[in-house]
């Protein structure tokens, strides 16, 4: 665990496929460190080589705090004529599981699942090829990042960061929850209201809930948890 209590504990899984000597890391956590948890998987994108394997693969990060997005991790192969594109758009959703597809230890292909039973795969592989991640199996973690490794012959392994879902969760909510605390600060929450006009939707949204009555504030928590 985290020394910091106020931190989440994030696990990475294994490294699913083959490293070599010529391949190169591609790591989220490298990219924003501390600062991960302020961004959410948005899109995924692929680049396949017909019947072959992933030439290349784009994780979008939406930051959750700005609503910036963008390609963190941006792996793209020239385009021959040859390559199928494929795509999968995160609707406010949170990835759930991860299932890989290895032949002779090479990357083929991928699948990821979310909250909201939306699956979708990338690349190939068959159900023999088929190695599902034993760690995320209940469904109770939730997936925070990626990481590749690449080469010239395209993507030859992945690995996720992921967390309890309870941990996280909780993680998200707990700014929420110091702004109902400090609202019962007659003084803070009348600054709050001088600045309210110049807020942004989002937060004037944030500040009506957190304003609300005990009772029907929990309720929406509950709704979101």
């Amino acid at each position: 665990m985290s020394e910091d209590p106020r931190k989440i504990n994030i696990i990475v899984s294994c490294n699913y496929g083959t490293v070599s000597s010529d391949c190169e890391y591609h790591d989220i956590k490298d990219k924003l460190g501390e600062s991960l948890l302020d961004y959410k998987i948005s899109k995924i994108k692929c680049q396949l080589k017909s019947s072959t394997n992933i030439q290349g693969i784009q994780f979008f990060y939406k930051n959750i705090n700005t609503g910036e997005e963008k390609a963190l991790i941006d792996i793209k192969k020239k385009d021959d004529g040859e390559l199928i594109e494929q795509e999968m758009i995160l609707n406010n959703e949170d990835i759930i599981d991860l299932k890989v597809f290895l032949k002779e230890c090479v990357l083929v292909g991928f699948e990821v699942t979310t909250n909201k039973n939306h699956s979708k795969k990338f690349g190939y592989g068959e159900n023999e090829d088929l190695i599902p991640i034993t760690d995320l199996q209940e469904l109770d973690k939730i997936i925070v990042g990626f990481g590749v490794c690449s080469n010239n012959e395209g993507i030859s392994s992945i690995y996720c960061y992921y967390s309890l879902k309870r941990d996280y969760v909780f993680h998200l909510y707990t700014g929420l929850l110091s702004l109902k605390i400090k609202l019962k600060d007659s003084k803070f929450k009348e600054e709050v209201n001088k600045k309210l006009p110049k807020m942004n939707d989002k937060n004037k949204l944030l500040y009506r809930i957190c304003s609300l009555p005990d009772n029907l504030y929990f309720n929406i928590i509950k709704y979101a948890l």
